[in-house]
């Protein structure tokens, strides 16, 4: 039964977060739901008590950034007292076919035999199977490399369009031909939005620099994304002032606000 009230899951004994991770408006990750909801968990955590997050964040947020705050406000010790997991979520909105079910889940745990239960857990309602990581990190950064490589390969095809919009070829016709390969991936162009693939390569990009590296390739790619929604608005304005539609009154969206 659906509830507000923290007291009503305090005889659980394995506890699933399930919220949003966004950016602030420096791209920076924002932990503070994920804060809360640890904090939350904490005031009713219980000894052999397992938590399991599946929210995307970057490999080591879940036993640098939550376990100690799980820790501080229940007085339980972590791998001692209390258990935790790293499930990354995957479900397709809308998608009638991939369903929660039907789509492999990654599992892990903070010691093996956490593992193992946390996987059985899931494989237990999870028909397409499981894939047990060997460590929470692995798993984090499982969830973190599928959102941000397929926002690559988009905006590899946005470039194509920005391209060949200036030569007059039609990005469509040039698609179409090169997936006459075999091997050729047939991504398209367009507009990248949402709280996952605009958003979860900064998180990568993130512990990336934390640690001294620069990922030319993850930021360059949300660069190109981050701009297709100026280069389709300037299309649409064309299109519209071609056929004589009036643009007065049409509100604009800035790119970096509507994606």
């Amino acid at each position: 039964m659906p509830s507000s009230d923290v007291k009503d899951i305090a005889l659980a004994t394995v506890y699933i977060v399930t919220v949003p991770t966004p950016v602030d408006e420096h791209k920076n990750p924002d932990l503070s739901y994920l804060i809360s909801a640890s904090k939350m968990i904490a005031t009713v955590l219980k000894k052999e008590d397992i938590v399991i997050y599946e929210s995307t964040v970057y490999p080591g947020c879940t036993e640098e950034d939550c376990v100690p705050v799980l820790e501080k406000y229940s007085g339980l010790k972590f791998n001692k007292d209390f258990f935790c997991g790293y499930s990354p979520e995957r479900i397709n909105p809308g998608d009638k076919i991939n369903t929660i079910s039907t789509i492999k889940k990654v599992t892990s745990g903070s010691t093996p035999e956490i593992g193992e239960k946390i996987n059985n857990l899931y494989k237990s309602i999870i028909t397409a199977g499981t894939h047990l990581a060997p460590s929470i990190k692995v798993a984090e950064a499982s969830k973190a490399i599928e959102n941000a490589q397929r926002d690559v390969n988009i905006s590899f095809v946005n470039e194509l369009a920005l391209i060949f919009d200036r030569m007059n070829i039609d990005t469509d016709d040039v698609l179409a031909a090169a997936n006459t390969k075999w091997n050729f991936l047939p991504f398209k162009p367009g507009l990248v939005g949402g709280h996952c693939i605009s958003v979860d390569p900064y998180y990568l990009a993130h512990k990336a620099e934390s640690l001294g590296y620069h990922p030319a390739v993850i930021l360059s790619g949300r660069k190109v994304n981050d701009e297709m929604g100026i280069f389709v608005a300037t299309k649409v304005i064309k299109i519209m002032t071609r056929k004589g539609i009036p643009i007065t009154g049409f509100k604009y969206f800035n790119s970096r606000n509507y994606l």
